[in-house]
C-alpha cells in the first residue's frame, strides 16, 4: 500500500445553522474539541461508534475524458447519543452541499456560518448542528465534486488507459483499501462501519454497461443521452469494499450457471484468455462453499450475488477482494497457453482463490480495525494455497505453500524491526498501509497451517465454521477467533489427551502478539537419550527480547523415522524442555515437512549425523524438511550462529541433491552471499566455482527441455536452476540458451514458455543493440501482459549501455510500460549485469525529479532509491552515491531518509562479507585439491585490506 503525502493542517470545528450552501472553513488552529459532543476519536483518523450507518447510497455523475465526475451521498445514520457534531471521512475536491433530516424528514437546524468545516489533514468533514440532536435515526445528504486520479497509484476512483486497433481508450476503476473509499464519497471509511450500499453511475453513451458489486436493476437514457445505470443493495459490507467500474470492457460466462453466474471481464482484445481463469475460479468458489458450508451466492441478503473478475491493464495491487466485483491486474487474471508461463498459471490459481477466500474472511466477517488485519489476510492467504491445490492437485500448491509461505515469513520474521501478526500501534493510514505486509500475510497462513495440523483438519475447519456463521455480516475480533478455536478443540477428547493443560486460544494469541518467529535450539545426549530443547527469538542481528511462545513439536529420529505423521508430539511451552529418543548415536530431526512455523539449530554433533545421513541417502528425510535444513542453515551463517565448517558440511548433499523444493529453498540465500562477497574477487571467484559445481548435477539431471509428462516441480526445478546457472556463468546453459535465442531471431522459432526469461537473457547479454531493439519491438506488440513483465525483465540483460539508457529512459515516457511495472523495470536494469550500475546511478542522479513524478510519486522513488542497496558492492560506489544524496538532499525530499538507510545497508553489507570471506574461503579452499588453507587466507586478507578496510 502507498503513503498518503499528508499535509499538516488542523481544523477548528465552529458551529453553525442551517442547510450549508456556504463555503467551508479549512484553517489552522491549534486547540482540541474540548466541550464538543462528537463521533470523532482520538488520533482523529478514527470514528466513534456512537454514530453507525444503515444504508449508503452513491450517485456519481462520471466524465471519463475530463478526469471527473459530481456526487450525492445519502447517509441514513443510527445517532446512539446526545451530539452536537457528526464527523465522516473525505478526501474529495469540494463539498458544495450539506443537509441533514430527521427520522421524520424534517430538516435538521445547522450552524451558520460554518455548517462544516473540512480538515485536509486527518481527511474528515465535521457537520456541526446549531443545537444539540437526541438520539435517532438521521438522513445526511452532501453534493459534492470528485476528481478521477490520472495516477493508479493515487488509488479511490482511477483512470487507466489501453490501445485496441492503435486507438487509445480509457476507463475508470476504483480500490478503496484500505482508506481511499472517501476519495470518491464521505463515508465512515473504516472495516467496522458496515452496512448495504445502493450505486448508481451516469455515463457517456460511447461506453458499454457499467459493472459494480451487484447486477444493474435498471438503466436509464437521460433527456441529455447519458445513460444512469442503478444496481442492487449490496449485502451489509465496509466502504472499502465498495467497488465500480465505468468503461467499454467486454464479459465473457464460460463456466458457472445461471444460478451460479462468473464472469470474466477485460478490453477488448484477449477475451480469448478468459477461459483458465472461469473454470479455475468456478471450482474455487464451490470448493470454499463445501468447506464453510456457506454459499456464496445465497451472501446476497435476498438479492442475487453476482461473482466478476476483471482484468485490469493498470492497477495498483495485485488484486483486491470487491464483494461481486474482483480487480486484477491483467497478468494475475489472463491466461494464454502460448505465453503464459507456469510461474504465473500458479499466480492466476492462487490470486482467485486468495480473493474468493476474501468473501467469507474480509467481506462476510470484518476485522473491526486494521491492526487484526490478519483476520482478513491470513485466511485468504491460507486458502490461496490449499483451495486450488483442491482444484488443481497438478500445481503442487500445498507444497509450494511451504516455500511462499513459512520461508517468506520466516525470512521477515528474521529482521528486529517485524512487526506482529496484532500491531496495536496502527493508528494512522502510513501505518495502516505499513501493516499491509508479511505479517498479516505470509506468517498468519503459516502460523494457520501449524494450527490445522496441531488440531487436525476436522477441527481447524470445525473452528472456522463456528466464527463464520457466529459473526457473518459483522465485525470479527481475535478472541472471537480464539472462542471458536476453543469449541471446535473441546468436541475433540483426544485433544485434551494428547496434549494435557493446553489451551489452544492461548496458544493461537502467543503467535498473534508477538513480533518474529522462535528457533528452536536442540541439544541431543547421545547416552541417555535426552533431547534437550530451548526456544528464543531468531533475528538476524540485535538482542532478541525475551519473548515465549506455545510451540507444537513434531519430531523424528534416525532409528525410525518417521516423516509422514506431522501432528505434534509435544508442546513446549516454556523457555526449555525436553524429549527422549532411544540411547544410541543416532539424528533427530524436529518440525516434519516444516509443518511449524519455527526454525530448528541443532548441537554440531547431530548436524553432522544430519550431514552423513543426507550425503548416504538423503531420501530418507522428507524433501520439505530437507528444505527448511539448507534455508535454516543458510540463515544461521547469515546471523554468525553456526560455524562455516559444520554449515558446509550440512550443505555438501546439495552436490546430488535435483529436488526443486530443496533448491528453492537455498537458492536465494546462496545469491545473498555471493553478492556480500563481490567487492572481494578472490572470495568471490572461490564461492562461484563453489556454486557452479554445486549445481552441476542438478543441472544435468533437469535437462535443457520440458517434456510432456513433467511434473510441476520439475518444471519449476528447470526454471530455477538454469536461470541461476546462466547467471553463474555456467557454460552448457549458456550455450542452449544462445543457440534458442539465435533460432528465435532468425527463424521465429518461439522459445519454450518456462525458458524464456534466461534464454532472452542470454541472448541480450551475450548479443547488441540489434538483439535488445528485436526483443523491444516484441514486448511492444505482444498481448499479453505475463509475457511482457518476462520480456520487461529480461530486456535489462543488455550489456550494451546505449539499450540500457534507452529503456531506463522508457520507464518514465512509454506508456506501453504500465504504471505498477516501472519501478520493477528499474530493478530489473540493476539485475541485469554488474555493469549496468554505473548507468542506473546516473539514470537516478538526473533525473530523480522526472522518476518521481512519472513513476507515481515520491514513494515510487524511494523504492527506486532502496533497490540499491544490495547493488552497492564497491566501497567507491557507495561514497559516490552518499555524495550525491547529501549534495541534493532538499530536492530529494522525503525519499532522502531511504537514501541514509541504503547507505547503511550497502555498508553492513560489505562489513559482513569481510567478516565471513577469510573463513568461507579458506573452508572453499580445504574442500578441493587447489590449494592450501594458508595461502587462501593471504590472499583474501590481501584483497580485504585492497578493497576496504574498517
Amino acid at each position: 500500500m502507498d503513503f498518503l503525502d499528508l499535509k499538516l493542517l488542523v481544523t477548528i470545528i465552529a458551529l453553525s445553522v442551517g442547510l450549508a450552501h456556504t463555503e467551508p472553513q479549512d484553517e489552522l488552529y491549534s486547540f482540541e474539541w474540548i466541550g464538543y459532543n462528537t463521533n470523532l476519536d482520538d488520533p482523529k483518523y478514527r470514528l466513534l461508534d456512537n454514530v453507525q450507518p444503515l444504508q449508503i447510497s452513491v450517485d456519481l455523475d462520471v466524465y471519463l475524458e475530463e478526469s471527473r465526475f459530481n456526487g450525492i451521498v445519502q447517509l441514513q445514520v443510527q445517532v446512539s447519543e446526545n451530539l452536537t457534531q457528526i464527523v465522516l471521512h473525505q478526501n474529495v475536491v469540494s463539498i458544495d452541499e450539506v443537509s441533514v433530516l430527521d427520522a421524520a424528514e424534517r430538516p435538521v437546524s445547522l450552524q451558520i456560518p460554518n455548517p462544516f468545516t473540512i480538515d485536509r489533514y486527518y481527511e474528515i468533514v465535521t457537520i456541526n448542528f446549531a443545537s444539540e440532536i437526541v438520539p435517532g435515526t438521521y438522513i445526511i445528504t452532501i453534493n459534492y465534486k470528485g476528481r478521477i486520479n490520472e495516477n493508479p497509484h493515487d488509488r479511490g476512483l482511477y483512470k487507466g488507459y489501453y490501445y485496441y486497433n492503435n486507438e487509445k481508450r480509457y476507463y475508470a476503476t476504483t480500490q478503496f483499501q484500505p482508506y481511499h473509499a472517501r476519495k470518491a464519497f464521505p463515508c465512515f471509511d473504516e472495516p467496522q462501519f458496515k452496512c448495504p450500499f445502493t450505486i448508481t453511475i451516469t455515463r457517456g453513451a460511447n461506453l458499454r454497461p457499467s459493472f459494480s458489486n451487484m447486477a444493474i436493476a435498471n438503466t436509464t437514457v437521460l433527456p441529455s443521452g447519458r445513460v444512469q445505470e442503478r444496481f442492487y443493495p449490496t449485502p451489509v459490507v465496509s466502504s472499502y469494499l465498495v467497488a465500480f467500474h465505468v468503461s467499454d470492457f467486454v464479459s465473457t460466462n464460460s463456466s458457472g450457471t445461471v444460478q451460479k453466474p462468473f464472469q470474466i471481464i477485460s478490453r477488448e482484445g484477449p477475451t480469448n484468455q478468459h477461459s483458465y481463469a472461469a473454470d479455475v475460479g468456478f471450482k474455487i468458489t464451490e470448493i470454499m462453499e463445501s468447506y464453510f458450508n456457506i454459499s456464496y451466492y445465497e451472501m446476497g441478503q435476498g438479492r442475487p450475488m453476482k461473482n466478476d473478475h476483471i482484468a485490469l491493464p493498470d492497477f495498483p495491487s495485485g488484486a483486491m477482494e470487491n464483494w461481486g466485483m474482483v480487480n486484477y491486474r491483467e497478468a494475475y487474471l489472463l491466461y494464454d497457453e502460448q505465453n503464459t508461463n507456469l510461474q504465473n498459471r500458479i499466480f492466476i490459481a492462487t490470486i482467485i482463490a486468495h480473493e474468493l477466500a476474501h468473501k467469507w474472511f474480509g467481506n462476510l466477517v470484518t476485522c473491526f480495525w486494521w491492526s487484526n488485519l490478519w483476520l482478513n489476510e491470513s485466511f485468504a492467504s491460507f486458502f490461496e494455497f490449499f483451495s486450488a491445490h483442491e482444484a488443481e492437485p497438478w500445481l503442487e500448491l500445498d507444497d509450494i505453500f511451504i516455500l511462499d509461505s513459512v520461508q517468506s515469513a520466516l525470512s521477515g520474521d528474521a529482521s528486529a524491526s517485524i512487526q506482529p501478526m496484532n500491531w496495536s500501534s496502527v493508528a494512522d493510514n502510513p501505518s495502516i498501509s505499513a501493516h499491509f505486509g508479511t505479517s498479516s500475510y505470509a506468517k498468519g497462513a503459516s502460523v494457520l497451517r501449524m494450527l490445522e495440523h496441531f488440531v487436525t483438519p476436522v477441527v481447524f475447519r470445525n473452528a472456522l465454521r463456528y466464527y463464520l456463521k457466529e459473526n457473518s455480516y459483522g465485525i470479527g475480533y481475535p478472541t472471537d477467533m480464539y472462542a471458536a478455536f476453543r469449541r471446535a478443540v473441546s468436541e475433540d477428547p483426544t485433544f485434551a489427551t494428547a496434549y494435557p493443560g493446553i489451551d489452544i486460544g492461548t496458544v493461537f494469541d502467543g503467535w498473534v502478539q508477538n513480533a518474529g518467529a522462535p528457533v528452536v535450539e536442540v541439544n541431543v545426549n547421545m547416552t541417555s537419550g535426552l533431547v534437550s530443547l530451548t526456544q528464543r527469538r531468531f533475528q538476524i542481528s540485535g538482542t532478541p527480547p525475551n519473548d515465549i511462545w506455545q510451540i507444537p513439536i513434531s519430531w523424528t529420529h534416525g532409528d525410525s523415522p518417521n516423516f509422514q505423521n506431522t501432528r505434534p508430539t509435544y508442546v513446549l511451552t516454556q523457555r526449555t524442555g525436553s524429549v527422549q529418543k532411544p540411547v544410541g548415536t543416532s539424528w533427530v530431526v524436529l518440525n516434519i515437512a516444516q509443518s511449524g512455523f519455527y526454525r530448528v539449530n541443532y548441537d554440531n554433533q547431530n548436524w553432522g549425523l544430519i550431514a552423513a545421513q543426507l550425503r548416504s541417502n538423503k531420501d530418507v528425510i522428507h524433501k520439505l524438511s530437507r528444505s527448511q535444513i539448507v534455508n535454516d542453515v543458510l540463515f544461521f551463517i547469515r546471523a554468525g550462529q553456526i560455524s562455516i565448517p559444520v554449515a558446509f558440511d550440512v550443505l555438501s548433499f546439495l552436490a546430488k541433491e535435483t529436488d526443486y523444493y530443496v533448491w528453492n529453498g537455498a537458492l536465494t540465500q546462496l545469491q545473498w552471499i555471493h553478492r556480500r562477497l563481490e567487492h572481494l574477487p578472490a572470495a568471490y571467484d572461490e564461492f562461484t566455482a563453489y556454486l557452479l559445481e554445486l549445481i552441476d548435477e542438478a543441472v544435468k539431471q533437469i535437462g535443457y527441455a520440458d517434456g510432456a509428462n513433467d511434473s510441476v516441480s520439475t518444471i519449476q526445478q528447470r526454471m530455477q536452476i538454469l536461470n541461476f546457472a546462466c547467471n553463474l556463468g555456467h557454460q552448457g546453459c549458456i550455450d542452449d540458451s544462445l543457440a534458442k535465442w539465435n533460432s528465435f531471431r532468425t527463424q521465429n522459432t518461439p522459445v519454450q514458455i518456462s525458458s524464456r526469461r534466461y534464454v532472452y537473457c542470454v541472448g541480450l547479454r551475450n548479443g547488441n543493440a540489434s538483439d535488445y531493439q528485436f526483443l523491444f519491438q516484441k514486448y511492444n506488440t505482444s498481448e499479453n501482459t505475463a509475457d511482457m513483465v518476462v520480456m520487461l525483465r529480461t530486456l535489462a540483460c543488455s550489456k550494451d549501455q546505449a539499450s540500457i539508457e534507452h529503456y531506463l529512459y522508457q520507464t518514465m515516457h512509454s506508456d506501453k510500460i504500465r504504471v505498477h511495472d516501472k519501478n520493477n523495470a528499474f530493478s530489473y536494469a540493476l539485475q541485469g549485469n554488474s555493469e549496468n550500475l554505473q548507468t542506473v546511478l546516473n539514470f537516478l542522479f538526473n533525473n530523480y525529479a522526472e522518476i518521481r513524478e512519472t513513476y507515481g510519486g515520491a514513494a515510487r522513488l524511494s523504492n527506486c532509491i532502496s533497490a540499491l542497496s544490495g547493488f552497492l558492492t564497491d566501497f567507491e560506489d557507495i561514497v559516490k552515491f552518499q555524495s550525491w544524496l547529501y549534495e541534493n538532499q532538499i530536492a530529494i525530499g522525503e525519499s532522502f531518509s531511504t537514501g541514509v538507510s541504503v547507505v547503511n545497508t550497502a555498508v553492513n553489507n560489505l562489513r559482513w562479507g569481510n567478516n565471513v570471506a577469510a573463513e568461507i574461503f579458506s573452508e572453499l579452499r580445504s574442500r578441493s585439491s587447489a590449494t592450501t588453507a594458508t595461502t587462501s587466507l593471504f590472499v583474501v586478507m590481501l584483497a580485504l585490506a585492497a578493497k576496504f578496510v574498517f
